[in-house]
């Protein structure tokens, strides 16, 4: 980053906490004079401390906010990255059974019917196809369809 990026959120990051203080101040004077006006029945005369005050405070603090967004973020994704990383490993499990569910039950569908067929048939138990054949190319037992699966020929 450049110096000049550097050097506006730093006066940012000075800029906003006095903002909202001096925001606090006449708040908290414009409240107490209020409290203590209505107290002795009187009008409030410090009342516009309350009005300036509130205001002063949101923008200080949207202003520190800009100023210290880098460190908010670094602060935030290092608690959230944790508990990711914690919440991957456990889902991982069931994650790799149902990805290996659905290798397997490919690896079952016969390719002409689309029906799936128990683990090691050689023959479709639906339409009497074969599931597996021999690669005219390569000599490899593979699963029937329209290329092999080990040199990419194309299966008759």
């Amino acid at each position: 980053m450049g110096k000049k990026h550097e050097k506006t959120k730093k006066i940012l990051k000075i800029i906003g906490p006095i903002i909202a203080l001096c925001g606090l101040g006449l708040a908290i004077m414009g409240f107490a004079d209020m409290i203590i006006s209505t107290r002795k029945g009187e009008m409030p005369s410090l009342f516009w401390g309350l009005i300036a005050g509130l205001p002063l405070i949101a923008i200080g603090a949207m202003i520190s906010l800009t100023g210290f967004r880098r460190e908010i973020i670094r602060y935030t994704k290092n608690e959230s990255v944790p508990v990711v990383n914690e919440a991957g490993e456990e889902i991982a499990p069931a994650v790799s059974a149902i990805a290996s569910a659905a290798k397997g039950a490919e690896r079952n569908i016969c390719p002409d019917c689309g029906k799936p067929n128990e683990e090691g048939a050689k023959f479709c138990r639906h339409c009497g196809k074969p599931l597996y054949i021999t690669c005219p190319v390569c000599g490899e037992q593979v699963r029937a369809g329209a290329y092999c699966d080990k040199c990419g020929a194309k299966l008759d």
